[in-house]
């Protein structure tokens, strides 16, 4: 975020919730973190656990998942952060 020269936002639960549980970096309804966003993001409204309803695209498949989010586990290990997920839904993923 720092290399796009985007201020990274904390917000606590009042807030979040004050926000209508709205993503912070939603701005005139663009998001201004998407070159650098997450992975729950990158995957919101591409798989069917995590659906959209302005999505009207094909699902990716569970195979398709499967292999994001074992590639996904194996970067967090050599990262240093495995079990650390960031996310502004809860959300089980079970890895």
């Amino acid at each position: 975020m720092k290399s796009h020269d985007i201020e990274y936002i904390v917000l606590s639960t009042e807030q979040f919730k004050s926000n209508d549980m709205c993503c912070p970096y939603i701005k005139n309804d663009r998001c201004i973190i998407y070159p650098v966003r997450p992975m729950v993001c990158r995957l919101q409204g591409n798989t069917s656990d995590m659906p959209c309803a302005n999505n009207t695209k094909k699902v990716i498949s569970k195979e398709q998942l499967n292999k994001i989010k074992r590639e996904f586990e194996k970067l967090l290990e050599e990262t240093d952060g495995k079990n650390i997920f960031y996310s502004t839904r809860k959300y089980n993923i079970g890895f």
